[in-house]
Parts: structure tokens; sequence; C-alpha cells
């Protein structure tokens, strides 16, 4: 009988594994035993070959950031080193979406000269992290920010969020538009790792400047894996997918979709309506299950599915502001979301506000609502909290801004990123985890947060290179 394998005995390797033929050299700065661990065992068990010290067999070396790195092995052996260095992030990514994804978003630079500084991030500028200051969430929100000439006032605030135009060739829409169905359905089926992934790819198909006549073209791009590649294949050579056309036929399938796009409706919900029989929006008007949201997001269903054009989310930013200068002087409030990436329409428009005292904004929202609904620019409040959070203290303003400009795909990236170091990262700041009683550090934090003045701090803290908002498609 074969001996029973220990825990951490590595598993046998696949010479067909998607890191076959990689030479790996791990630098262990700055990374848990535990998770070390296993990302060793992933890259052996998927074909790779782990080497101890940096030899002339080496291929790739990954590291969590540019300073791990340097510390670990140097910037004069870096220097002579001509394979890949990726963060740890590239392997993450891989192993979420079980393909091997392009290095291209994950390298880190080398210089010319062998100075301290010659190892750099992709922006091509050292990170210079701020050293971190602790505070607690009480002294978020109730203490003032002392007016030093360092501080930023409101004009400096509003020049660094201003939303640059993103506009994209977009010349494969016959692609696009079809995957964005994709996650459109995934997301109703509560599949969201296959909805992410569509997600992923599509901001790398509209910026190409060709249009696709091979998926030879784009095999080796970033987020675009053997399954997608098969998609693209499939609608380049046909004009169609059948995989939408099979969701679209599905009647389960195209009504769960259909309520799942009700506000306040998500997958569990849905299913459950269709299961009492609910086929149309129109069945749902007598539903007296759904919440008082769930009815008015069913009763303005075309208004909400509708997009803002850029044009007029500008002229509700304008207003947004004004109407809040008038309730309080000096406030800063920003759109962000899809507006603030640039694109050219949005769904909705995602508000951040702060005031640059970091005390005042306390009790400005409900003024603001208020003051909205009487000018008549406000119809309803779906969901609405007077609690001071739902307004952001200076301090934690950057990390608001961070969250709600998003997308998706660097959000998850940058928490991601933070956990690999012992943090945990919202809209709310940048906590050391702690470890709950399951012993996960997974969604739990210490009462202090990191405090930084903008989004840069916070990226360089990371070691994840600086995007301006218009770069955040990713």
């Amino acid at each position: 009988m074969a001996p029973k394998a220990t825990r951490n005995q590595i598993p046998p390797s696949d010479p067909q594994g998607m890191f076959a033929g990689l030479v790996v050299f791990l630098v262990e700065k700055r990374v848990q035993s535990r998770r070390l661990q296993i990302w060793k065992q992933k890259l052996v068990q998927m074909g790779a070959t782990i080497e101890d010290s940096l030899t002339k067999r080496v291929t790739h070396i990954l590291a969590m950031d540019p300073e791990a790195l340097l510390q670990q092995l140097g910037s004069e052996r870096l220097a002579h080193f001509k394979g890949t260095v990726v963060v740890y992030q590239w392997l993450e990514d891989s192993l979420s979406s079980g393909e091997k994804v392009s290095e291209d978003m994950y390298h880190l630079k080398l210089e010319a000269d062998n100075s301290s500084k010659d190892y750099i991030s992709s922006d091509d500028e050292p990170p210079k992290p701020k050293k971190p200051r602790s505070s607690s969430p009480d002294d978020l929100a109730h203490t003032s920010i002392p007016k030093t000439p360092e501080s930023p006032n409101k004009d400096q605030i509003t020049a660094l969020q201003s939303a640059v135009p993103y506009s994209p060739p977009d010349l494969n829409k016959n692609i696009t538009q079809i995957f964005g169905k994709l996650i459109n359905i995934y997301r109703a089926l509560g599949d969201d790792r296959r909805s992410f992934s569509y997600y992923k790819a599509i901001p790398v198909i509209e910026k190409l400047p060709f249009k696709i006549q091979s998926v030879d073209q784009v095999k080796d791009l970033p987020n675009i894996g053997k399954s997608m590649q098969d998609h693209i294949r499939e609608i380049v050579t046909t004009g169609k997918l059948s995989k939408l056309e099979h969701f679209e036929t599905d009647e389960k399938v195209r009504t769960i979709a259909l309520f799942e796009e009700i506000w306040g409706v998500g997958p569990a919900t849905a299913l459950k309506l269709y299961e009492k029989g609910h086929r149309t929006l129109d069945d749902l008007k007598n539903e007296d299950s759904l919440t008082n949201s769930q009815k008015l997001g069913l009763r303005y269903y075309d208004d909400i599915k509708q997009r803002i054009p850029r044009h007029e989310a500008e002229e509700m930013e304008h207003l947004l502001q004004k109407v809040g200068e008038n309730v309080l002087p000096g406030v800063v409030i920003v759109c962000g979301g899809s507006y603030r990436r640039g694109k050219a329409s949005c769904g909705d428009l995602d508000i951040v506000i702060t005031h640059p005292d970091g005390m005042s904004h306390k009790g400005f929202l409900p003024k603001y609502v208020k003051q909205l609904k009487d000018m008549k620019f406000l119809r309803e409040d779906l969901i609405f909290s007077t609690h001071s959070e739902e307004v952001y203290p200076l301090e934690i303003y950057a990390f608001g801004l961070i969250a709600w400009t998003g997308n998706d795909v660097l959000n998850r990236r940058l928490r991601l990123l933070a956990e690999s170091k012992g943090f945990r990262l919202d809209d709310t700041g940048l906590f050391p985890a702690t470890h709950g009683s399951s012993g996960s550090k997974r969604g739990v934090r210490a009462s202090a947060s990191l405090k930084f003045d903008t989004e840069k701090e916070v990226f360089d803290f990371l070691g994840f290179p600086w995007l301006e908002p218009h770069e955040r498609n990713l």
C-alpha cells in the first residue's frame, strides 16, 4: 500500500501543467510562511521547478514588491538577471482564473544603474510610501485635522480628482457586447467567478487598436485564456456564441437574469421569485415579499436601466457640487465609478464626499439629501442612512475614492495584495488584520487603521503601480 501523504508533502508535478517549463525563485520577504508553502505546492503541482537560490536556471522571480526584492537579493544581482520578474499577484490571478495569465501587467522593471533605487515598479517611479500613522475609528469620526501648511484645501483636493475621458478604440463590439451579456447572466446565477472572468476580458478587448480577425491576435493578451479564446474564435467565425444562445433560450436562466436586473434583487431572491412561478416583471407587481427598495427598483426599472451620457453626468456633478456648497461651504463632492474612470456613459453616479477641515462632514448628508429632494432632483432614496460614515472624514477619504472609483478588477487586486501583507483593505481604511475565532485573517480587522493623505500613497504602500483614474479600467 502506498504511504499516506503528509500534510506538507508537495504533490506530484504535472509536466503538462500551466506552469510547465518555469524555473521559479520566490522572494520570501514580506510573505507569510503558510502562504508561501501553498504557493510552492501549487507551482510544483502545475509543472514549475522551484529553486532555493537565484541560479542561472531561474526563468522567473516572484516578489511581493520592489523593497522586498532588493532586501533579499540586492540591486547588483538583479542587474545581471535576464529572466522575468513579476509580483505575486500574477500567480494569484493565474490560480484564480485556472490558466496562466499574461505577465505584461505584472512586471517589475530594472533600471540600468546599480543604485539602491534601481529596481522600480512599472510606473517608472520608485515607490515612496509615507510612514503610516495609526488612528482608531473613533479618532476618524470625532477628531478634526489641524490646519497646517501641508493640509490640502478644497481646490487642491478637487484638482486631484478630475475625471479624464476614457476613450478606447472599441473596435470589437461584436465580442464585448456578447461578453457583457454573459456577465449579467452569470452574475444573476450567482456564479461570480465566471462573471468576473468576462468582466476582466472586456477592457482588454475594447482597448485593442485593431479589429480581431483571428484568435491568434489575442492569445498572448492578459485575461484572455483558453476558454475566452474559444469564445472569440466562435464569434469571429460565426458572428454569434452558442453558449449565449443556449442561455437566452433557457426559460429559467432568462427569467432569473431578468429579475436580477431589478435594483435590490440578488441571485437568491431572483431564484425564489422564479420558483414561486413568476416569469415577467408584471408578475411581480403584486408580490408581497418584495422589500420597499425592491418595489421602488421594480417601479423605476426602465429609468434605472438607462445609461447616463457623460455630458449629462458632468452637469449632474456640477449641480451636486453647487448644492453641496450651499449646504456646507468648502465641502468636496466627487462623482466616482465609471464616470471618474472616464467612461462615455455610466449606469449611476457614485458620490464621494468629504470636507478639508476633517470635522464639518458630520451631519451633512441628511441636510444634503433634503435639499436635493426639495429641488426635485432626488425623487426617492432607496437606501439611506444618516450615519456619519456615509460621508468620509478626510483621513480616510483616499480609501473611499479608491473603492468607489474601481474598477472591480483593481479593487480585488488591491484587497488581495493587502491581505498578503497582513492587512484588510476596504473603503474605510487599511487595517492590520487580526485572527478571528476561526483562525482566519480574512474579513477581520484590528481597531486601528493606517493613515494616508492621497490615493497614490495607498498604492505605493501596497507596492502597486500608480494608476490615474482613467487608467483603472482593467
